[in-house]
């Protein structure tokens, strides 16, 4: 008989019960606290939940939606989860960032809500109304694609950036990286309201008959009949100079060139240079666009102008350190 003391259990495992143990124990702690675990695909590559998002900066008044429609005051930082709404007020702009790496901004007079194919683990923005400017991350496949599901079509992304706008019966895309792939919706009109999109089903987003590419620099509108033609967008503004007034509120005016086929001009002032923190923007059917209340600061400006198809084109930016005449220095 052997009057050795046995030794502990945890010394009779194999290391690599062991080092795995220490791994999955944190995360499934973690999973009980909040976040959905990673998961691995079918390309064997360790991958994010995309929900749910979080705020990752927000100007303004914006509210969360809960699947019943009850409304509490967005904060950054906060949590938006599946078949949870974003809504901005129409001074408003918010950022969500999704666990997947992806990005989308919303600006003023605007609302998503946040869906997951289940199976799949594809996210899914429903655009209820105003524009998102999404930032996707590259996917491996047509069978993982970002989708954005609006009331005229749904559009298919495996890494991009591009905007989307709901106006009036129709829905407008503009590519300006990568590629988005469009599938008009084909349900009958009548059968179901304007603003409840069919969502996406669960099955593999592979190209399909019918669908149109969409390429970098390229917009669309997408209509509920007719021929789906993308066409090629302006070309970023250039900016002439700045000129303003002082005053209690003073002007910042930026001077633009005048550029052929455009019928309306857009700015966007943001903090950072991805313009995920937007702290104006303001539209003008002149070369000539109007800031107030900004604040001393380096800013980043992003210049865009709209053709006669209401499709805004590529953007320019430029680096700017603002000081208004009435600011002191401490």
């Amino acid at each position: 008989m052997n009057d050795r003391p046995s030794a502990p259990f945890t010394d009779r495992l194999p290391r690599a019960l062991l080092l795995l143990a220490a791994v999955l124990l944190p995360l499934c702690c973690a999973q009980a606290a909040g976040p959905r675990l990673p998961y691995i695909d079918d390309q064997q590559q360790c991958r994010g939940q995309p929900l749910p998002a979080t705020v990752e900066h927000l100007t303004g008044e914006a509210w969360k939606l809960d699947a019943k429609g009850r409304e509490v005051a967005l904060e950054e930082g906060m949590s938006v989860d599946e078949k949870e709404s974003v809504k901005t007020s129409p001074s408003a702009f918010v950022s969500l960032s999704l666990g997947d790496g992806s990005r989308v901004v919303l600006p003023s007079s605007s609302q998503v809500t946040l869906l997951l194919n289940a199976q799949y683990g594809i996210p899914q923005v429903v655009l209820e109304q105003g524009q998102i400017e999404s930032y996707v991350i590259k996917r491996k496949s047509d069978h993982d694609r970002f989708q954005i599901v609006t009331p005229v079509g749904v559009l298919g992304v495996r890494g991009t950036h591009f905007r989307v706008r709901n106006d009036d019966q129709q829905s407008l895309v503009e590519v300006l990286n990568g590629q988005v792939a469009v599938n008009r919706d084909e349900e009958p009109t009548g059968k179901k309201p304007l603003r409840s999109p069919k969502p996406a089903v669960d099955k593999p987003v592979a190209p399909q008959p019918g669908e149109v590419q969409v390429m970098a620099r390229q917009g669309l509108r997408i209509h509920k009949q007719g021929e789906l033609k993308p066409v090629e967008l302006l070309a970023a503004p250039r900016l002439l100079g700045q000129a303003g007034r002082t005053g209690a509120q003073p002007v910042w005016q930026l001077i633009l060139q005048p550029l052929p086929g455009a019928r309306r001009y857009r700015a966007q002032v943001a903090t950072d240079k991805d313009f995920l923190n937007i702290k104006q923007e303001q539209f003008s059917s002149s070369p000539e666009v109007n800031f107030t209340g900004l604040q001393a600061f380096f800013y980043h400006v992003r210049l865009s102008a709209f053709d006669e198809h209401g499709l805004e084109g590529e953007t320019g930016v430029y680096d700017i350190f603002y000081y208004p005449r009435t600011t002191r220095v401490q």
